[in-house]
């Protein structure tokens, strides 16, 4: 698989000849030469895993600036599931083991072992061997998840009878979907994205009824603002709407500026969501016909296009207006967000 990404350039991490912002552009992959399975993004870096498993670091990394290097996984590996941030990396082996590396101290650490340990002392009678299948982290968040339990590590902050679908956090908060649906968040809610109708922090994960008897099937979170996707190709978003990242009207006369609870998006055309994903203060949104939609902040050109004004209240098709876009044929498998930057992977 391919990938074309754009956005904050300034410790060379998606293009080492070039410290400027980029549109969108082709990854071209002479590390190891491999299909690439995933990528994700701190503000400062890049993290792209490959088919076989390894990990490929760019960007800023213990105040040096890495040009494309296969991370040592020290035997750790192969690699299945990773996420980034301006710390640390999280990532999943084939084995269902998480593992920690720490930027700082190019050292890994075994976090599989700590949460074994801490779910020893707070559950004794419970000794189920722990797998993880997703890793999910900001700044200020590390999750890992596992069948149906979701750790802060090393706390255990969600426990469900029925499997975890999809985990995101963004800045302060946790989206959390479960297999049946129902979706709930917590964490600070200083901009409505717990999407509660309230201001107040959760503490603990909280069903959004808001969305109660709708089935979402698709979930993410941005920096300040959340988005779900229901089993009829709906879009709903909520949150921090300064920047028009919810794709909603955002002037002084009859704008928002914050939306504290789920808001249903209107097209300009019918449109059926596939996918969404959220960074800082922009939005990506894949329709199933392979059209890409943007909005928000494109200060750095995150959006893939190069826009007269720095954001956008509204959703644009960027398919139409990115001259790459416009003459891709091949279909989009997977839009990624960071905090600045924006990435899509696609069929060769």
């Amino acid at each position: 698989m391919g990938v074309y990404w754009c956005g904050f350039n300034g410790f060379n991490q998606l293009n080492n000849e070039s410290n400027t912002n980029m549109d969108f552009h082709v990854f071209e992959n002479k590390v190891t030469h491999e299909d690439i399975q995933q990528v994700d993004f701190s503000w400062s870096s890049a993290s792209v895993l490959t088919s076989s498993g390894q990990i490929i670091i760019s960007g800023l990394v213990d105040k040096r600036i890495a040009n494309f290097e296969i991370l040592k996984d020290l035997g750790y590996g192969p690699f299945k599931s990773i996420s980034t941030s301006n710390s640390n990396i999280l990532a999943i082996n084939s084995t269902g083991n998480c593992w920690s590396y720490l930027k700082t101290k190019d050292q890994w650490s075994d976090i599989t072992q700590v949460l074994r340990s801490e779910k020893e002392v707070s559950s004794p009678e419970n000794q189920n061997p722990l797998s993880f299948s997703n890793v999910c982290c900001s700044d200020t968040i590390h999750l890992a998840v596992s069948f149906n339990e979701i750790f802060s590590i090393p706390t255990k902050l969600f426990d469900s009878k029925f499997k975890v679908s999809q985990v995101a956090c963004g800045f302060e908060h946790i989206v959390i979907l479960i297999e049946t649906g129902c979706l709930y968040t917590c964490g600070s809610s200083s901009r409505g994205q717990l999407g509660h109708g309230e201001l107040n922090e959760e503490d603990h994960p909280r069903l959004l009824k808001y969305l109660d008897g709708i089935r979402v099937i698709n979930i993410s979170a941005g920096g300040w603002h959340s988005s779900a996707i229901t089993e009829c190709n709906d879009l709903y978003m909520w949150g921090w709407n300064h920047s028009g990242q919810l794709g909603i009207s955002n002037s002084p006369e009859n704008g928002i500026i914050m939306a504290p609870e789920p808001v249903l998006i209107n097209w300009p055309e019918e449109t059926d969501v596939e996918q969404v994903s959220l960074g800082a203060r922009h939005s990506l949104i894949l329709s199933r016909n392979n059209i890409l939609w943007g909005c928000g902040w494109n200060a750095h050109k995150q959006l893939g296009i190069e826009t007269y004004q720095l954001t956008c209240d509204r959703m644009i098709n960027l398919s139409y207006l990115s001259p790459l876009l416009k003459c891709n044929k091949k279909k989009i498998i997977k839009v990624v967000c960071g905090a600045w930057n924006s990435a899509l992977i696609f069929e060769e």
